[in-house]
């Protein structure tokens, strides 16, 4: 101001700014506007580039669009990353909106990424609506560094061989119930096994990590199974949001923001019931929490998965966290919410969906079926009261049967992120490169997994030893699903009891000669798997 008043006096410079009024600053906002979004575009144009200009191919992309809307018209990414490789090589890239993928299999360039250079990829890409890496909902699966650690060590101990002991009567009450529904409810009849698996998953859930009986399984008209599958629907299909998310992944923090703070202004004055899934859902979480701050635990139980967390927190809230402190087991009230939220999520769609696919092996192989049959009574005899977890870990088919369900149908892509620009066998990684694994192409490799026809089911294949990440089914590396163990139990419980109770067999209406795929978050048998449940003599 100063400098304009040695040229003007102050009527003259008053003059000069009414006279840069309406149409001359129109045209001038009009102009930078115009010049910033010509920018922008150039920069999307370079952006195409990027992986010729580091010597690698890439499927042609469409201006602003990239390869998105072919991967989404089919609706399988797995399938369409599968099928690139075989064009393009063991690595290329692709392009979500102008954001760089890269689509590696090649075991050395993942066994680096995984294992040996995990500290440099210590995050996974960003999904379309991931809130930003310093933002307060983060949760275990899109943490980062430090911070990912810190919360690995609060929630390890919920999955401690000793803890899931205690979780046996819970988990085999809960496959007892599903036996119980499918007894009444098949009666020898064609039955869509997805649905019975879903339930009884998210009931193992909510009774396992949160000590409570939401009935899910006999209750059909229930609210939380269709919030669940509404938030994976949601999800999986791109809307406008997600669109922008996408197409311009800049601002994707800055959506993602306004989206929480939308949500949150809005429960102050409308219904939980009428926010968005993935709102409810965090809303209904709080109310657990109260409720379980107001009540303590349960009479005679044990610290389940919610209270670990909360005792998390009560150590945020006591004590002064500081730089020198941070390796200390605690979690901020935020986590507590998107950690419980994770918990459930990723277990309910992934454990279902092995257990739909394993229905699908069961009634297409019935000499798989048993096999393992032969394997459960010869082990329990007639006395079902033995079956739990760790006597299950005794079934040496089984668990040869679940690896083998896994490696034919992988549960989703898994995904990394570059923290720290390093260099992998040649390919020079930067900040935030994001890298998608094609578990198909490897887990159909028959250099990695022959002699037999790794196109065939052979549960046998994995008694001989494979690469370090040959098999990708809870990922690899520091980073590998925490729910493992637990899954695993929860997996083989179910499949021992429903392979005692019913014999699966085909129907005449269904064909079954391949099971198609829809991929979200996660791969889901695109019409579920259809059966005949006869119930087996027991005499």
């Amino acid at each position: 101001m100063d400098y304009y008043l040695k040229y003007f006096s102050l009527e003259e410079f008053k003059q000069f700014i009414n006279e840069l009024d309406s149409p001359y600053i129109l045209k001038l906002t009009a102009v930078g506007l115009t010049t910033l979004c010509l920018v922008y575009l150039g920069k999307i144009w370079y952006s195409y580039g990027y992986f010729k200009r580091r010597g690698f191919n890439n499927p042609k992309p469409e201006f602003l669009f990239g390869n998105v809307r072919s991967v989404y018209k089919k609706k399988n990414l797995s399938e369409q990353y599968q099928e690139w490789t075989k064009t393009y090589g063991k690595t290329y890239g692709y392009f979500e909106g102008h954001m760089p993928v890269y689509v590696i299999s090649d075991l050395d360039i993942v066994h680096e990424i995984f294992i040996k250079q995990s500290s440099n990829f210590a995050a996974r890409k960003k999904m379309h609506l991931n809130p930003r890496d310093s933002g307060p909902t983060i949760d275990l699966l899109i943490a980062t560094q430090s911070r990912w650690k810190r919360m690995r060590m609060v929630m390890n101990p919920t999955f401690s061989s000793s803890k899931l002991k205690e979780l046996d009567p819970i988990l085999v009450l809960c496959a007892d119930r599903l036996i119980d529904v499918l007894n009444k409810e098949s009666d020898n009849n064609e039955v869509n096994v997805s649905q019975y698996m879903k339930r009884f998953t998210m009931d193992s859930i909510w009774n396992c990590a949160f000590g409570i009986d939401i009935n899910i399984q006999y209750e059909k008209e229930n609210e939380y199974f269709y919030k669940c599958e509404d938030i994976f629907r949601s999800l999986a299909d791109l809307n406008l949001v997600t669109y922008v998310a996408d197409y311009f992944h800049e601002f994707r923090s800055m959506i993602v923001d306004l989206l929480i703070v939308s949500q949150r202004f809005l429960s102050i004055f409308i219904d939980s019931n009428k926010l968005l899934a993935l709102f409810w859902l965090r809303y209904k979480v709080k109310e657990l929490v109260e409720f379980r701050k107001q009540n303590g635990l349960l009479a005679n139980r044990k610290k389940d998965y919610i209270q670990l967390l909360l005792d998390a927190n009560e150590q945020f809230k006591n004590e002064k966290i500081t730089n020198t402190n941070l390796n200390k087991k605690y979690l901020t009230e935020n986590e507590v919410y998107s950690n419980l939220m994770l918990f459930m999520l990723a277990g309910y769609e992934t454990t279902s969906n092995t257990l739909t696919n394993a229905s699908f092996v069961l009634v297409t192989h019935p000499n798989e079926q048993m096999k393992l049959y032969e394997e459960i009574t010869s082990h329990f005899g007639s006395d079902l009261s033995l079956v739990n977890s760790e006597s299950v870990q005794d079934l040496e088919y089984l668990d040869l049967f679940i690896k083998e369900v896994l490696r034919v149908y992988p549960i989703s892509t898994i995904f990394r992120r570059c923290t720290n620009p390093t260099q992998v066998k040649g390919i020079n990684f930067g900040l935030n490169d994001s890298i998608a694994i094609d578990i198909l192409s490897i887990h159909y490799d028959e250099e990695l997994w022959g002699p037999v026809d790794p196109n065939l089911f052979y549960p046998l294949r994995h008694k001989e030893k494979r690469h370090p990440v040959a098999f990708m089914g809870f990922g690899a590396g520091p980073r590998n699903c925490i729910g493992m163990k637990f899954a695993i139990n929860e997996l083989k419980i179910a499949i021992a009891k429903l392979i005692i109770n019913f014999e699966f067999l085909k129907s005449d209406r269904i064909n079954y000669e391949k099971l198609e795929f829809e991929e979200g978050i996660v791969r889901i048998a695109a019409n579920g798997v259809t059966v005949i449940l006869k119930k087996r003599n027991k005499d």
